[in-house]
């Protein structure tokens, strides 16, 4: 049988297994959005870290731009870019009168104004640029400018 400094150990090591595949775990784009100058982005498997997330834009800036035009700029030079969390996938939104905000429709993001390819809410991070050619990353309620 084995003893209990065994059993610790072999507890200790899955967790540790597990951390390390979720933090190495490859970033997946699941569709993007584009409107005007907003860019809409839902991921799976994003960064958890706040240095994580940043560096992930830092390194795929030149990939999205090649791939979907993204970021956009208006005629200003204004540009947005929001990532969301892919969560549970896809889902319809509720029937009804969308315009009366309930918890049933104001905490969805829909995308290609289509009603069947709707998420939850629940962005990750915000990139946007600013007048003086710097960058703002906005990540939960911290703001960043680079360049």
């Amino acid at each position: 049988m084995l003893n209990k400094k065994t059993i610790l150990f072999i507890i200790i090591a899955a967790i540790a297994v597990g951390f390390y595949l979720n933090l190495s775990r490859k970033t997946e784009i699941i569709i993007v959005d584009q409107e005007l100058n907003f860019s809409n982005l839902a991921v799976k498997n994003f960064p958890l870290t706040e240095s994580g997330k940043i560096t992930w834009w830092n390194e795929n800036r030149e990939y999205l731009r090649k791939k979907y035009d993204i970021p956009k700029p208006a005629s200003n030079g204004d540009w947005y870019v929001n990532i969301w969390d892919y969560g549970d996938g896809f889902k319809s939104k509720p029937k009804g009168d969308i315009r009366i905000f309930n918890s049933d429709t104001q905490d969805m993001m829909c995308f290609d104004n289509n009603k069947n390819k709707c998420i939850d809410k629940k962005m990750i991070m915000r990139i946007e640029n600013n007048k003086d050619g710097t960058v703002s990353i906005e990540i939960g309620n911290d703001k960043k400018n680079i360049k």
